[in-house]
C-alpha cells in the first residue's frame, strides 16, 4: 500500500471522527455519530499508520465515550417487604445514607418511611434502574416498571388502545423532580397496584421535613 493511500485513509478516518463528534454533541443525531465513529475507526485501522497516530486520531470517539460513561448510571433500588406507597429518594450530603456500590451499580435501600436521604447525587442522565422487593425470606424479587400513561384514562394525552393489568404489582412512573428545600433533584415513584393508587409519588413536605429533622 502506498504511503499516500495510508495518509488518505487516515485523513478520511479523522474527518469521520470529527463529524461524528459534532453529530454526537447534537444528541438527536447520535445514531449517525455511532455510524461515523465506526467508519472512521475502520479507516484509521487500515491506514497502517503508527499506533500513536491512530490513538490520537480516535480522540473524538474517546471523548464521546467518556461523556457517555460519565452520564451512565446503573442503579438498584431495594424496597422493604410489604411496602406499598410513594417513595422519594433525595440527595442530602449532610444527613444522606453513605454511598453503597455493587461494582459499578449504585445501591439504594428504601426505608419503611418511603423517604431515603442519600449522598448519591440524583441528576438527569442515562439511568438504568432496576427495582427489587424483599420477601419474607429476605430474597429479592424483581419488580416491573409501569407508567400511569400506559392506562386508558380521560386525562391521559393520546392514550393507548390497550393497557396493562390494573392488578399488576409494579413500580409506577419513576421520575426526577426538584426538591424544593435543597434545590437538588429527587427521584419519586409509587409502589403498588394501579387500581389501589391514590397518589403518584406524592409525599407531603411536612412529612419529609419531619424525617429530615430526625436524621439531624
Amino acid at each position: 500500500m502506498k504511503t499516500d493511500t495510508k495518509t488518505e485513509f487516515l485523513i478520511i478516518g479523522i474527518i469521520c471522527q470529527i463529524i461524528g463528534l459534532l453529530c454526537f454533541l447534537t444528541f438527536w443525531l447520535m445514531i449517525y455519530a455511532a455510524i461515523l465513529f465506526f467508519v472512521g475507526l475502520i479507516f484509521i485501522i487500515i491506514s497502517k499508520k503508527k499506533w500513536y497516530y491512530k490513538i490520537i486520531s480516535l480522540t473524538p470517539m474517546f471523548f464521546a465515550i467518556g461523556i457517555i460513561l460519565n452520564a451512565l448510571y446503573f442503579e438498584k433500588y431495594i424496597i422493604p417487604q410489604n411496602f406499598r406507597g410513594s417513595v422519594h429518594v433525595i440527595t442530602d450530603d449532610e444527613i444522606g445514607e453513605p454511598r453503597e456500590y455493587n461494582f459499578f451499580q449504585r445501591i439504594y435501600r428504601i426505608p419503611n418511611s418511603g423517604v431515603l436521604f442519600t449522598k448519591f447525587n440524583q441528576k438527569s442522565a442515562y439511568n438504568y434502574r432496576v427495582f427489587y422487593q424483599e420477601n419474607k425470606n429476605g430474597k429479592l424479587i424483581k419488580l416491573g416498571t409501569l407508567d400511569y400513561r400506559h392506562y386508558i384514562e380521560p386525562w391521559v394525552y393520546n392514550p393507548p388502545k390497550t393497557e396493562p393489568s390494573r392488578d399488576s404489582f409494579a413500580v409506577f412512573t419513576p421520575q426526577l423532580e426538584r426538591d424544593l428545600k435543597s434545590g437538588n433533584y429527587k427521584l419519586t415513584f409509587y409502589v403498588g397496584k394501579y387500581k389501589d393508587t391514590k397518589n403518584w409519588g406524592f409525599i407531603p413536605e411536612e412529612k419529609i421535613d419531619s424525617l429530615r429533622s430526625l436524621k439531624k
